[in-house]
This record gives structure tokens, C-alpha cells and sequence, in this order.
């Protein structure tokens, strides 16, 4: 099936040449948005061959180089990827916003969704709430947890979807069809501005209580390179974690958001001691068995669309949700 008109776009298309097609475009996006052809095979469910095979043949198509490459090693997307980017981006929208017609009035059971616990709960709660308006025979049961207990809850077949925060080093072999990247951002080591610390001091720790990612991934790197440590300060919120690092009561490790929300300051040493860099974090949504169940099938396309809509959606600020739930019925 093809899509993309003989117009031109960007500059980067010719009158003369072929359509495009929609799996062209597919892989296109999800290159894209993945940050290599490896993780776009996965998200596509393809070989890496497969997902190769289509990026050359809509080059070929255009006329253009859509990726920069060297020496087999991607390195982003090129002038001409960066300008078709998001007309490809809106050509999917289109459709999925068409199949959401088709399918509104078969839409019903019961959807339970899981969500880490520092997530932006208006983007979440509001998108809810447009999807049990387009959906009203569809029950929506949420449920916040640290992102490592709503995976396990999610592999136990108690959740239906859970949207999770993981570290890129820990995504190994293959990934399901039903993990989408929501977001994926650096984890930066921080502290409030003008923080010291004395000699041969244990560095002190501004960190989440057990089970948060974060908090494994620092002690783990404090460990591997024998820097002392104490925990300073440990808690649940994202406002306290920042207020606690601000007023110097020791280094924490947040999203590249995170600081940039908490007025820290990202570090790379203490003291003289070089700070280990840590991981990139992913926002990501994992499901089950989302062929079997149209319901979560449809609102998993509508968390889809509405983060690519909205990239604040998970630079947490601390919200009263139980209002919000109370008013949406959802609780």
C-alpha cells in the first residue's frame, strides 16, 4: 500500500520518483525514534535486515540519504531524515487516528495499567479520560508502583500494560512486540549548586527507597569503582529527592529533565573523584497479549500518539491525583 504523494517534501522528493510505501515508512519512523536499526528491528518485530532492506529502498526512492553512517555505525538521521521526519510521523498519526474510527464500537472489556510512580499523572489521567469518552464500555483500573514491581506484576499476568522507566544497558536479546519507547533521556549525577565535600568523606546519597532503578544502578556504580558511600536522605518523591539534593544534603542521580527541573547542577566528579557515568533511562510501555485484546490494543495506539504529542508528559511534578481519579470515575 503506498501513501506519500509525488509532491515535495521538505525538498528532498523528485516528480519522478516512486511512491513510498507504509512499511517504508514504518521502519523510517521507528529508526528514528529508536536510535538505531537494532532496536527499530525489534520494535517492528523484523530482522535488522529486513528494517536495512526498507531504509535503502525509500533512499533509493528519494534520491537521498536519509541516516548518516560510518563505518557501519549509526549516527543519526540527515538533513533530508530530520526534514521528512515529521510528515512520516503525521502520515501515521492519520492512519491510526482511522483505525481508532473503525474499531471504536467493537472496543469494551476491562484494561489494567500500571504506571511508575513518578510519572506526570495529568498527562496520564487526561489521556484516560479522552479514551473512556471514545471507549465508555471500557474499564480502566490504575494502579502506581516502582517501575521494577509493576514489571513483575506485569509478568504475572496482574497488569495488562504498565508503563515503566528501565536502563538501556539492562535492554538484552530480544524485546517484545508490545514494547513501545515512549522516551528515553541521559541519567545524570547532581547536586545543588556549590556542594562539597570533605576529605576521605563517604560521598553522601540523596536516593528513592529500595526498588527504585536508580537507586541499584548508583550503589552498584559507587561499589564497582570502591568510592564510599552513605545514604544521606531516602524517599518516594520527586519533590523532596530535588529539595533535599538543592539544600546540600548530597548527590543524587535524575533524569537529564529532573535537574533541569530541580535547579541542581549535573556532575562528573566530587572532590576530586571522578563520577562513573551512568546509563540512559527509557520511558517505555510494555503489554501482553495486546492481538487478543482490542481494547488495550486501542489504548495502547492512544498513549502512543498522545506522548509523541506531548513530550513533557513524563518531566514529573508531584500532582493531587485522587481528585483527578474521583472526577474521571476511575476510582
Amino acid at each position: 500500500m503506498n501513501y506519500l504523494g509525488r509532491k515535495c517534501v521538505g525538498g528532498i522528493m523528485k516528480q519522478s520518483l516512486r511512491l513510498l510505501t507504509l512499511d517504508q515508512i514504518r521502519a523510517f519512523v521507528s529508526v528514528c525514534e529508536h536510535g538505531s536499526f537494532t532496536n527499530a528491528a525489534k520494535d517492528q518485530s523484523r530482522t535488522q535486515t529486513a528494517v536495512t532492506r526498507q531504509i535503502r529502498a525509500a533512499e533509493d526512492i528519494l534520491g537521498e540519504k536519509l541516516f548518516h553512517r560510518c563505518r557501519g555505525h549509526f549516527e543519526g538521521p540527515t538533513e533530508a531524515g530530520e526534514k521528512l521526519l515529521p510528515f512520516a510521523i503525521k502520515i501515521l498519526a492519520v492512519l491510526e487516528d482511522a483505525w481508532m474510527c473503525l474499531e471504536r464500537p467493537g472496543l469494551k472489556g476491562t484494561i489494567r495499567v500500571g504506571v511508575m510512580d513518578d510519572i506526570d499523572m495529568n498527562w496520564l489521567l487526561e489521556l484516560i479520560g479522552r479514551f473512556k469518552a471514545l471507549h465508555p464500555e471500557c474499564d480502566v483500573t490504575v494502579i502506581s508502583d516502582f517501575s521494577t514491581r509493576l514489571e513483575k506484576r506485569l509478568d504475572q499476568r496482574e497488569l495488562d500494560v504498565a508503563i515503566v522507566k528501565t536502563l538501556i544497558r539492562t535492554q538484552q536479546g530480544e524485546v517484545s512486540n508490545a514494547h513501545k519507547t515512549l522516551r528515553r533521556e541521559p541519567l545524570l549525577w547532581a547536586a545543588g549548586a556549590g556542594f562539597g565535600l570533605r576529605q576521605r568523606e563517604p560521598l553522601p546519597l540523596v536516593l528513592f527507597h529500595e526498588g527504585c532503578v536508580y537507586r541499584h544502578h548508583v550503589i552498584q556504580r559507587l561499589e564497582s569503582a570502591g568510592v564510599p558511600f552513605r545514604i544521606a536522605y531516602e524517599g518516594q518523591s520527586y519533590s523532596h529527592l530535588r529539595a533535599a539534593a538543592a539544600a546540600g544534603l548530597g548527590v543524587t542521580a535524575l533524569a537529564e529533565s529532573q535537574v533541569a527541573m530541580g535547579g541542581l547542577q549535573s556532575l562528573v566528579e566530587v572532590a576530586g573523584t571522578r563520577l562513573d557515568p551512568l546509563s540512559d533511562v527509557e520511558i517505555a510501555m510494555k503489554a501482553l497479549h495486546t492481538r487478543k485484546n482490542l481494547a488495550l490494543s486501542g489504548f495502547m495506539r492512544e498513549v502512543m500518539r498522545s506522548s509523541k504529542q506531548d513530550r513533557q508528559a513524563f518531566c514529573t511534578s508531584d500532582n493531587q491525583v485522587m481528585t483527578r481519579l474521583q472526577e474521571l470515575e476511575l476510582a
